[in-house]
């Protein structure tokens, strides 16, 4: 095995075993609603229903710099008008008052490719591991539930991100956002969306999560 190789998967077992050891769990409120099925939040005003849950602690556990965590979220409208939400409207803030703003799918595209020197494109199925063989051994022995970034298409970032696009009256939109954050450091973590287009006066939907390690 390539020097290079051990030590992109020795930094791989420690950042898994990291985030396996963590579990980000929804805490419900008074108005932010716990469905215990897919450990989700959702919270109703006026008519239109936010659901949000993670996706994933960690997006690119290989990667030492610019840790990515998703967030899916359904934006559930059973009113009469179309709503608006724009991706400046996400903001993660964790227990230490770090503030983290949602990043948009070109954003996370760029910071992705910065390792593209550990993948190989493969035709008609996305990136793997230069290492084929002993990624597959290290990922039997993990016996990991976090999937690796790379197994993604590279389209899905796209494909997979919340549209950018109205809801209309008696519609559904859901998919994921995306933030620059490690909240592995943390023991709290709250998810906000403010009303509008951008991060401005009070959040409108609030979506608190503790971080147990």
């Amino acid at each position: 095995m390539r020097p290079g190789t051990r030590l992109l998967l020795l930094l791989a077992a420690v950042l898994l075993l990291s985030a396996c050891s963590t579990k980000v769990v929804p805490q419900p409120t008074a108005t932010a609603l716990l469905n215990p099925a897919d450990s989700s939040l959702t919270e109703s005003l006026d008519g239109v229903a936010v659901t949000v849950r993670l996706d994933q602690l960690s997006v690119q556990p290989y990667q030492l710099d610019d840790n990515l965590t998703s967030f899916h979220v359904t934006i559930d409208n059973q009113t009469e008008k179309q709503v608006d939400f724009s991706i400046d409207a996400f903001m993660l803030k964790d227990g230490e008052g770090r503030q983290y703003p949602a990043i948009t799918p070109e954003r996370v595209r760029e910071i992705v490719s910065k390792d593209t020197v550990y993948l190989i494109p493969y035709p008609y199925v996305g990136y793997y591991y230069l290492q084929d063989q002993e990624r597959s051994a290290f990922q039997q022995t993990m016996a990991s539930s976090l999937p690796f970034y790379a197994e993604y298409h590279p389209q899905d970032i796209f494909t997979r991100a919340l549209p950018a696009l109205p809801v209309l009256p008696h519609s559904k939109s859901s998919g994921v956002v995306y933030f620059i954050a490690d909240l592995t450091r943390t023991g709290h973590a709250e998810l906000l969306l403010y009303p509008g287009s951008r991060v401005q006066g009070e959040p409108r939907y609030r979506f608190p999560f503790s971080i147990e390690k």
